[in-house]
């Protein structure tokens, strides 16, 4: 069930609870490879397995903006916006890697809103997102989103 947000009012309500925790997301090879090539990525932990290996990791790994592009395609899984005509992303803060993703890790997505601040139009919306293994209930990473609503 999606949470609603009925109006720029609504947001308030949501301060410091979570908004939604994700369905499992289970991180494989074609969707870290899809994400390398569209932003031109050739990095070789990433494509090369033997060479991972050899580096000392376990194996290719998640680029560091991965985790972060996840968002909001969940986001929009998980919440339905009503009354609220315009929306800009002013930013991400903090991204947070705690240690390397590789393929086969399954993680959920949780958002919370830390705060609501009133703008001259609108409001602008601080959304704290953890990233989490669900096998391990490992804490993987964290970033900030910044969101402006009028």
């Amino acid at each position: 069930m999606k949470t609603v947000i009925k109006g720029l009012d609504d947001f308030q309500a949501y301060i410091g609870l979570p908004l939604f925790t994700s369905y499992p997301i289970e991180i494989t090879l074609e969707k870290i490879q899809q994400y390398c090539l569209s932003v031109n990525n050739q990095e070789w932990v990433h494509w090369d397995e033997q060479a991972s290996k050899e580096s000392g990791l376990e194996g290719i790994i998640t680029p560091g903006l991965f985790l972060p592009s996840l968002y909001p395609q969940v986001f929009w899984d998980h919440v339905e916006l009503q009354n609220v005509p315009r929306i800009i992303v002013k930013g991400i803060d903090k991204i947070r890697i705690y240690r390397p993703i590789y393929v086969g890790t399954t993680l959920a997505i949780t958002s919370t809103i830390s705060a609501v601040e009133p703008r001259k139009k609108g409001v602008e919306v601080v959304y704290q997102v953890s990233f989490d293994e669900i096998e391990s209930d490992q804490h993987l990473a964290e970033a900030t989103f910044l969101l402006r609503y009028w």
